[in-house]
């Protein structure tokens, strides 16, 4: 399903996605400054399958799923997926698709309202991710919403002649700072 619009600072906000949102994943992944740290996750983003993850990922019933709008404008995707409702359990993910915003505390602001969806709203007990250990940017912005190190997965990837390896976080409601 795709959450509802969020607005938070510094103009970023988390809307719903659109088709046309969809169809930017492909571009934005074949940059190499942004699709550096995404590892084995690149999947099929061609426009013929645009249509058809836009409906998996409107129908599911195990994730929330946003666009991240930046002033007004689509820049990337963030969402909670693989939810476990019963152990009140979800992996969650972003992706900022215009390197040249990087560093701007857009990441920041999309996993803080996010997680603070995941708690206010889903109830969830805990939120986990796995981030490439390289990818800074990304873990310090999971950091700053209360994400910990659970663990280390060395060598878990291979990508242009070198090894990468993961960081693999979680977060509670109890880590996560109250910022209002």
């Amino acid at each position: 399903m795709f959450g509802p619009r969020l607005e938070g600072r510094n103009g970023v906000s988390l809307v719903p996605s659109t088709l046309e949102h969809f169809k930017l994943h492909g571009p934005w992944s074949m940059q190499p400054e942004v699709g550096r740290f995404w590892g084995p996750r690149f999947g099929e983003v061609t426009d013929d399958n645009a249509a058809t993850r836009f409906k998996e990922f409107a129908d599911s019933q195990t994730s929330v799923n946003w666009s991240i709008a930046y002033q007004d404008e689509p820049v990337g995707f963030t969402g909670i997926f693989g939810i476990d409702w019963v152990r009140r359990d979800g992996e969650s993910g972003i992706f900022i698709g215009r390197h040249d915003l990087f560093g701007r505390g857009i990441a920041s602001e999309a996993v803080r309202l996010r997680t603070d969806f995941a708690w206010r709203e889903l109830r969830l007990h805990r939120v986990h991710n796995w981030i490439g250990l390289a990818n800074r940017g990304s873990r310090r912005a999971n950091e700053k919403s209360g994400y910990q190190q659970m663990g280390l997965y060395r060598k878990s990837w291979f990508r242009s002649g070198e090894w990468y390896d993961e960081w693999l976080g979680e977060a509670y409601p109890h880590t996560f700072p109250d910022q209002r």
